[in-house]
């Protein structure tokens, strides 16, 4: 999970503050060899409140990354 991890840190830009894996389940519901995981992701501006546009850039950038780099999609 550590390479998941740096994959989400090097895609969340400037406002990534904290990722912070919380969950990992295989079993029913999900494919054969595959994993379901779950982050907490903290995203913080220092000097003001984030707008949702930029939290939601940080996040398209990151799950754009996760599904190049592995594969990943959001279910």
């Amino acid at each position: 999970m550590a390479n998941l991890s740096r994959c989400i840190k090097n895609a969340g830009g400037k406002y990534l503050e904290q990722v912070e894996l919380f969950d990992v389940y295989q079993g029913k519901g999900i494919a054969e060899g595959k994993k379901s995981v779950a982050f907490n992701l903290t995203l913080r501006a220092e000097d003001r409140s984030l707008t949702g546009e930029e939290a939601e850039t940080s996040v398209k950038a990151i799950l754009a990354a996760l599904e190049k780099e592995y594969g990943a999609v959001l279910r």
